[in-house]
């Protein structure tokens, strides 16, 4: 029992992210482990107070009290949140081992050592694989946003995921850069620029001289130096647009950003085409009549690398 209760508690840990010291693990698991042992004790007759012991208000106060002991300080709401995955996993990983047992040893005599043991099977796996995927598909979810991105008379709507690693800045200006995967906006890009873009894969950067040629967009090209993991002096090509929308409003003009093309789609799953920098959410916007005339289309791509 006091593994279980262990277990439980520091899965509770690990879905939630919160850190908590294995000491207080052990104290509240502790907790837990007496009161089943004082509860058995008094279902045998050794121990006065049964109908207390197994009265449900006092099951939730030592719950309450395990949870408390393990992971305060925290405020009410976080509370309610370490409550509800308590027992979420407690219920989850008791009905598998209950099922487990009665289907390993029969209705007549359920394997309860084979029960405990695919209950904690159950928590490692909620706590691991489970709920961390979820917990990972949730959380891309949430910091997804829709991005419009305004050239000339085009219109491109992409998804884009708020990327708290992109600190790049456009070294003319200083200005933040949003890194849009080329697959999402070739169609409106001059075609010399979007061949430019590959070649710089083979870091044949020569040929960005032959953008001069583009009357109409030298004014918009951009050079933003990168460094990652692998890729050391990376170069990517960027252009100025002429007005970026997150969430459908218009970003202030001092936080004009730049568009950095990456040759590469930026999600395996096609979920965002687009890394907004989490500073620019966290401005204000600007509020004008801006409208560019219809004419781009919304492409939604397959998508991964990262910048």
């Amino acid at each position: 029992n006091f593994i279980f209760e262990y277990l439980l508690l520091w899965a509770t840990a690990n879905v939630l992210k919160i850190n908590t010291r294995p000491s207080r693990l052990v104290l509240g698991s502790a907790v837990g482990t007496i009161y089943y042992l004082l509860y058995r004790l008094a279902s045998l007759n050794l121990l006065p107070f049964y109908g207390l012991l197994r009265f449900f208000p006092m099951v939730i106060l030592v719950s309450l009290a395990m949870v408390v002991i393990t992971f305060y300080p925290f405020k009410f709401p976080q509370l309610i949140r370490l409550i509800g995955y308590f027992y979420g996993i407690g219920f989850a990983s008791a009905g598998a081992g209950l099922a487990g047992a009665f289907l390993i040893g029969g209705l007549e005599a359920p394997h309860y050592i084979m029960g405990t043991f695919i209950s904690i099977l159950t928590i490692l796996i909620i706590a691991e694989l489970g709920w961390g995927i979820v917990h990972e598909r949730m959380a891309s979810r949430i910091y997804q946003i829709p991005l419009e991105i305004l050239i000339g008379e085009h219109r491109i709507k992409l998804k884009s995921l708020i990327d708290t690693g992109n600190s790049l800045k456009d070294p003319l200006n200083q200005k933040p850069v949003i890194i849009v995967e080329q697959q999402a906006v070739s169609k409106f890009l001059p075609p010399l620029l979007n061949e430019t873009i590959s070649s710089l894969e083979e870091d044949a950067l020569c040929t960005i001289e032959d953008l001069a040629s583009l009357d109409e967009w030298q004014k918009r090209i951009r050079l933003i130096p990168y460094n990652s993991i692998g890729k050391k002096n990376g170069m990517l090509i960027g252009f100025r647009p002429d007005a970026v929308l997150i969430e459908n409003q218009i970003l202030k003009r001092n936080l004009h950003p730049t568009i950095a093309i990456h040759p590469h789609p930026l999600d395996p799953n096609g979920e965002y085409e687009a890394l907004v920098p989490a500073y620019l959410i966290d401005t204000s916007y600007e509020s004008t009549n801006f409208r560019a005339k219809e004419g781009g289309k919304t492409h939604v791509s397959t998508s991964s690398s990262d910048v």
